[in-house]
């Protein structure tokens, strides 16, 4: 019993993991962002707005990352010994894309942060336009990684 408890408590700090770091980017890049904007009128009250709801949330991610991180590593443990074929090129695949979207998080938290805070008038608009394709590509990566940690689930054994 204690193991299936331990298995499934990997499995959900991994989903909720996931699942959280994609509905959050989706909320902030599809609501948040979008509303705000329209709300503040593109004001510098708006930059305002968007650094006080962001502020400090940059470690509270990375802590998130390091759970999917320690989860995955813990979940590729138990399975890899008895999965079936398939499964290997599977989390390979997952495992490059959560490169590509630690890659993008790293970008947008050391890069596109302090384009933003010291951006002039005229560049404002082309760094908030970096941050939607950052932020679309990071869900589209999150969001295909999670269905083929459903398929990997389904030929885990």
């Amino acid at each position: 019993m204690t193991e299936i408890l331990t298995a499934a408590l990997i499995i959900g700090v991994h989903v909720l993991g996931g699942g959280v770091w994609i509905g959050a980017m989706a909320f902030s890049v599809f609501v948040l962002h979008p509303r705000a904007e329209r709300f503040f009128s593109g004001s510098s009250t708006f930059e305002d707005f968007i650094f006080t709801v962001v502020h400090g949330a940059r470690w509270k991610v990375v802590a998130g990352i390091v759970g999917i991180i320690a989860s995955g590593i813990a979940l590729t443990l138990q399975i890899a010994p008895h999965a079936a074929a398939g499964w290997g090129w599977i989390v390979g695949v997952k495992t490059g894309l959560l490169l590509i979207s630690l890659a993008l998080f790293v970008y947008v938290s050391w890069v596109l942060w302090p384009l933003r805070v010291f951006a002039g008038a005229a560049e404002l608009p082309g760094v908030r336009r970096r941050f939607w394709w950052v932020g679309v590509v990071m869900i589209a990566c999150n969001s295909i990684n999670m269905g083929l940690g459903i398929l990997a689930h389904a030929l885990r054994a």
